[in-house]
């Protein structure tokens, strides 16, 4: 079930994550107030419906210091970072999480990096509107702060995009110097793939795990040629007949219709496809 207590093994809790990270962080260390005040006047003078904007102070308690816009968005004027957390659809909870995790990882490993002014990541999240319904929203982390080697702060940019039916994300990006960074791309790839399998976990079996696994790096492969059932059940381990094949692509397109209620995910090729783009395959 998507509806997993917000902090089980599989679920990490993002708040302790950045308290181990930057526990020595001193929020009273941070030598360039200006700047970040200077950034958030930026956000406060765009004239743009679509867009609102929160800060986050990272350290032993990772706090919502600064928010404008939020309350036409989302119907929260002052913001808390679990309020945040909360907004996200609770199916995509998980990536959200894990690829938030990741994120953190990233740039902390790579601070030498990310502690440039203009390092930033991005990435596609579903939130729940203050109509009660679901937005895809475009979210922008920029440094504005930092305490020595340490990223300290960072401010997100939301912009809302399309309806929850409209589109799907990509895997989350990381750029330096207006481009995406290539060195940080394979690390959040490498760490992607090592929870894909609990991911699919929450809404398929352990054979339909198995199998999508492999499904997915054929249909990778193949590009647009039509795959052949017969020629599939030979390319794939677990599964001895075509009808035995039929069912389990049946069933693994039941879940996937009943776990994201979107109208792109409805069967295990449409799943196939949006993973190779959302977890892509290593290249060798």
């Amino acid at each position: 079930s998507p509806y997993m207590p917000s902090s089980s093994p599989d679920r990490p809790d993002l708040k302790s994550i950045n308290a181990k990270l930057f526990a020595d962080l001193d929020p009273n260390g941070i030598k360039d107030y200006a700047y970040l005040e200077r950034i958030q006047q930026n956000c406060v003078s765009q004239v743009n419906p679509f867009a609102c904007y929160i800060t986050i102070m990272l350290g032993k308690e990772p706090k919502v210091i600064w928010c404008h816009k939020t309350g036409s968005h989302f119907g929260l004027v002052d913001m808390t970072f679990d309020d945040l957390v909360g907004l996200v659809h609770p199916s995509w909870m998980f990536t959200y999480l894990n690829y938030g995790r990741v994120l953190y990882e990233v740039a902390f490993m790579h601070r030498d990096l990310f502690k440039q002014d203009g390092a930033a990541a991005a990435r596609l999240v579903p939130l729940r509107h203050r109509s009660g319904k679901y937005y895809w929203y475009h979210q922008i982390s920029i440094k504005v702060a930092d305490d020595g080697d340490y990223v300290a702060a960072h401010l997100n940019y939301y912009h809302q995009s399309a309806p929850y039916e409209g589109q799907l994300p990509d895997m989350p990006q990381m750029t330096t110097n207006g481009e995406v960074n290539t060195v940080a791309t394979k690390e959040i790839n490498q760490r992607a793939l090592a929870f894909l399998p609990t991911f699919l976990e929450q809404f398929l079996s352990e054979t339909q795990v198995k199998f999508m696994l492999q499904y997915r790096k054929i249909v990778a492969e193949r590009g647009e040629k039509k795959l052949v059932q017969g020629e599939l059940l030979e390319l794939i381990d677990e599964v001895k007949t075509i009808d035995n094949l039929s069912k389990l692509k049946q069933r693994i397109g039941v879940n996937v219709k009943a776990f994201f209620g979107h109208p792109s995910l409805t069967s295990a090729k449409a799943l196939a496809v949006w993973l190779n783009r959302y977890f892509p395959l290593q290249q060798d």
